[in-house]
């Protein structure tokens, strides 16, 4: 329990911190003054200052924030010093908004490549791992270490393209077959598989599946060969995350799949158990969404703040206190909807695994 507790703890506090110190940085670059540094969040345990900032140690420790000069609610003024967030261009304000996320996704990169040095489990191409008993894939003639080259006519190079064709074939229509072209030795087979049921939901919808997985190998380099491996892996993870968000926008996907604090954290303590390496390529798979999330263009999230501040440069004027206070209500009703949403999803998870492992499923 307190080993879980640690890892859920580093998880959101290195990804939020390495965050908080990417808009720190550029905000100094630029000259902006920043009055504030927290290590954590609530009552302060421990300050110190130095020059125009106070670096703050505070009792949570679930990342930190940075408190730029002339960033505060309050009277509009009619001019800002040129050390003021607001005195800078829309230009240097957007270097330090954006900041924040670039600093996620180097820290995603440059955590991979001691992942891929100390050894990660990794896919063995397009092969079949195992069939999943009681389902499809066991009866139709596929065998653990056949090599999928197509799935209903669309090629296949990674496991992760067996996995979205199938999904998109199914989501098609989950009452035809699923076409597959494997492998097998020299030997290329044609297999259809119907898909199988594998749980239903509230909707009555039900989620289908084939019931294969896939082989497995470590993969384990020199520091110049993971650094090139990182790259592709890193390239990997910005791929997955925006076709996410395309079949979300296309409704492929439900928004029921999306996970929240709950869901994170409890996959982050599983995942540490299972060794350093897998915990690393975790927290940099959630920093690499961090990073890409947050500047989507949405109020509240630094996307938005970027769309405004390109508004900004478009009209020559800086926008109303009136017009910021509403769009941060909007948004900030928004993002509670969103949170509250994906939360019941989590729970609603985790309670089906729990009556799951009662029934002995």
């Amino acid at each position: 329990m307190i080993f879980s507790v640690i890892s859920i703890l580093i998880l959101f506090s290195v990804i939020i911190l390495v965050h908080e110190t990417g808009h720190f940085l550029a905000a100094r670059r630029v000259g902006i003054r920043v009055e504030k540094f927290s290590l954590g969040f609530g009552p302060r345990i421990f300050s110190v200052k130095r020059g125009d900032t106070e670096y703050q140690l505070s009792l949570l420790p679930f990342g930190g924030f940075v408190k730029l000069a002339g960033d505060e609610e309050g009277e509009e003024k009619e001019s800002y010093e040129n050390w003021e967030y607001m005195g800078k261009s829309p230009g240097h304000r957007s270097q330090v908004i954006v900041a924040g996320s670039i600093g996620n996704l180097v820290l995603a990169f440059l955590l991979l490549i001691p992942v891929f040095m100390m050894g990660m489990p990794g896919y063995d191409g397009t092969k079949i791992g195992a069939l999943v008993e009681g389902f499809s894939a066991e009866t139709t003639g596929l065998e653990i270490g056949d090599e999928i080259l197509e799935v209903n006519g669309t090629p296949c190079k990674e496991w992760m393209d067996v996995l979205l064709n199938i999904r998109r074939a199914i989501e098609v229509s989950h009452t035809d077959p699923v076409e597959l072209v494997v492998r097998r030795d020299n030997e290329i087979i044609n297999v259809k598989a119907m898909p199988s049921l594998y749980q239903g939901d509230e909707d009555g919808a039900g989620v289908y599946i084939l019931g294969i997985t896939p082989k497995e190998k470590t993969e384990r380099y020199g520091i110049g060969q993971a650094v090139v491996r990182s790259a592709k892996e890193f390239y990997k993870m910005l791929y997955s995350i925006f076709l996410s968000i395309k079949m979300l926008i296309t409704k492929q996907v439900s928004p029921k799949n999306l996970a929240g604090p709950i869901g994170i954290a409890q996959w982050g303590a599983d995942i540490a158990r299972s060794g350093l390496s897998r915990f690393l390529y975790y927290v940099a798979f959630i920093s690499v969404n961090l990073g890409v999330v947050n500047l989507l263009p949405f109020p509240v999230l630094d996307g938005g703040h970027l769309a405004g501040l390109l508004g900004e440069r478009i009209i020559r004027r800086k926008p109303s206190k009136k017009f910021l206070e509403w769009s941060a209500y909007v948004g900030f009703m928004l993002i509670i909807g969103l949170a509250l949403y994906v939360t019941y999803n989590d729970i609603l998870r985790v309670m089906t695994e729990i009556a799951t492992k009662r029934r002995g499923g």
